[in-house]
């Protein structure tokens, strides 16, 4: 079973903001280390996976808007939604190293667009 995380932001996130936050963390994280970070479109676009080499990094799916904010404290208990939120992406990273990656890297898109990152229940970073 993969980490999920769930990113709440005031515009919907989009592939470029993924891939330019990909861009960032990976140069960051691999420390000068040059290996592909290759980004693919799946199921007419309702998936951009990040993948490096055989490994799957990050997985997120198309953003869905909040039907209230309400909702946001019914399905992540504990959970404040950032001021004007109202998209809800759903994310998913593997166990193995590279997976730490996509962590960041998502942690790193939804800071760019004002958002936050719930992983797997625990408590949000904010943007800030």
């Amino acid at each position: 079973m993969p980490r999920s995380s769930v990113a709440l932001t005031a515009e919907p996130l989009s592939g470029d903001a993924v891939v330019a936050a990909a861009g960032r963390v990976w140069t960051e994280q691999l420390g000068g280390e040059q290996r592909p970070l290759e980004a693919r479109v799946l199921d007419d676009g309702a998936v951009l996976q990040l993948v490096a080499g055989d490994a799957v990094v990050l997985s997120v799916l198309r953003p869905r808007l909040l039907p209230s904010l309400g909702e946001v404290g019914r399905l992540l208990p504990g959970t404040e939604a950032p001021e004007g939120a109202r998209w809800w992406t759903d994310a998913y990273m593997p166990w193995h190293a590279e997976g730490a990656v996509g962590v960041a890297i998502l942690d790193a898109a939804a800071d760019a667009s004002g958002g936050i990152v719930v992983h797997q229940g625990h408590a949000p970073r904010h943007a800030g």
